[in-house]
């Protein structure tokens, strides 16, 4: 290996001969151009960290900023929300034999989906055993009231006869009081008085046989008074029993079940209709904890468990028409949160489902020619529109003057005021929160316009938002 003597070396390069060298040349222009670069970017920095010299503006010539601002108001016209529900029966009624028997008659509008209207016969059961049962109660009745008549004729002969007795008893007494006197004077024997006193007694004993013959009457007399009720209610059975081999409607709806034809027999308790109420109807829905505030009202008898009735418009919707129904909302379902949805059932009556209007009628038909609005039908899914009237008053601003963790500013002698508030709900008229904050008064004014760092208490100019 050679090694370079740079003590030769330096004596035979010069610095023109270095600068005559390319590589050199190239190495000595990249680093003047890397010095210049640095040298320009601790300039621009330098000049960045310059503090920028603001201006003194004296209080009386200063700019307000200027903000656009609405007035807070008042709102009366309560909380529309809509939820989901299912039509469900307002109650089923089961049809049931109270008397066995044949089956003689079946009305045509006992089946499977037909109407049926209330009081109307839906079958008849061979009455003639019943008919046989209610002549035989009938005679029982009036022999236990023929009965009832003897022991009375029998009674008032006792009585009569007991009258008579204690009569001639008093005479008996006198004559043997009158026979104790001769015989003292010597003007009558004692065998005379024995005879006295003998027909005393006789008349006694006839006495006590009269009453105690007259209580027996008397005890006979409230046996037969209850054997009579007995048959009376025998008879009343009979009778019952033969208004029952009629079986009317106890309702108008729709069988939904029919398990008998003419000619069957049928037992005691045995099923042989289903009757759907048609009259009235419910819609199972559930509500939040939230949406239940609204609506719940408190009153002198509340339970907890009870709210005021609150309208509700129920919605359907098939094939491009919409039909309404009105109902209300007053009882809860159970009164059990659904530990999944968190949502409280309830249910909402309509009294009158068949009466719907129509809300849009499809392509080239009339309000005139358009099928008439349905029914509702158990089964069906809804919507509801509660309209509730929270209790809470409500204030009302636009949806642009909310800020993000539910903040609002407000304007009040010129200065910019912070308020947090507790929102309600947001509707199409804007967003609506509670009146629970005694800094905010209707007809206050919020900001509606964006602000650069607002302070509380920085003073504003305001202009009315369009």
């Amino acid at each position: 290996m050679r090694f370079l003597n740079l003590d030769k070396l330096r004596e035979k390069v010069t610095l023109p001969d270095m600068l005559a060298e390319p590589h050199f040349r190239s190495v000595l222009l990249r680093s003047l151009i890397s010095l210049a670069l640095l040298a320009l970017t601790g300039a621009a920095v330098a000049f960045m960290m310059i503090p920028e010299e603001i201006p003194h503006v004296a209080d009386s010539g200063a700019v307000l900023t200027t903000v656009e601002v609405v007035p807070i108001r008042q709102h009366d016209a309560g909380i529309d929300f809509s939820v989901d529900g299912e039509v469900i029966p307002f109650r089923r009624i089961d049809l049931a034999a109270e008397i066995p028997g044949r089956v003689i008659y079946k009305s045509e509008q006992c089946r499977l989906g037909k109407f049926v209207a209330k009081d109307e016969l839906l079958l008849k059961i061979d009455p003639v055993d019943f008919q046989l049962a209610l002549d035989q109660a009938e005679t029982a009745v009036n022999q236990a009231k023929v009965n009832i008549d003897e022991n009375a004729v029998q009674t008032t002969n006792v009585e009569k006869e007991l009258a008579l007795a204690q009569e001639r008893q008093e005479l008996n007494r006198k004559d043997y009081e009158r026979y104790q006197q001769l015989v003292i004077r010597g003007s009558a024997t004692p065998a005379e008085l024995e005879t006295a006193q003998s027909s005393l007694l006789a008349m006694q004993e006839s006495i006590q046989r009269l009453e105690n013959q007259l209580r027996v009457l008397n005890t006979q007399a409230d046996r037969l008074t209850v054997l009579h009720r007995k048959e009376e209610l025998a008879l009343e059975t009979a009778q019952l029993n033969l208004l029952r081999t009629e079986v009317h409607a106890p309702i108008s709806g729709i069988i939904t079940e029919d398990s008998f034809e003419v000619s069957s027999y049928i037992q005691k308790g045995a099923n042989v209709a289903r009757i759907l109420d048609t009259s009235q109807l419910e819609i199972q829905s559930s509500l939040y904890m939230k949406q239940i505030q609204w609506i719940w009202r408190q009153t002198e008898d509340s339970t907890g468990y009870v709210f005021a009735p609150t309208p509700v418009t129920i919605r359907f919707e098939t094939d491009g028409e919409r039909w309404e129904w009105n109902g209300e909302l007053k009882t809860l379902d159970g009164g059990i949160m659904n530990p999944i949805t968190r949502m409280v059932p309830c249910r909402v009556r309509v009294d009158n489902p068949q009466d719907g209007k129509r809300l849009t009628h499809l392509a080239g038909t009339s309000g005139a020619s358009a099928a008439v609005p349905p029914t509702l039908f158990a089964g069906m899914y809804v919507t509801i529109i509660v309209h509730s009237k929270p209790e809470i008053p409500l204030y009302r601003i636009p949806e642009r003057a909310l800020l993000p963790g539910n903040r609002i500013w407000t304007v009040v002698d010129g200065k910019l005021r912070q308020h947090s508030i507790r929102i309600a709900t947001t509707t199409p008229e804007g967003v609506l929160f509670y009146a629970d904050s005694d800094s905010i008064r209707p007809n206050d004014l919020v900001v509606v316009s964006p602000l650069t760092s607002p302070s509380e208490g920085s003073p504003v100019q305001t202009v009315a938002s369009l």
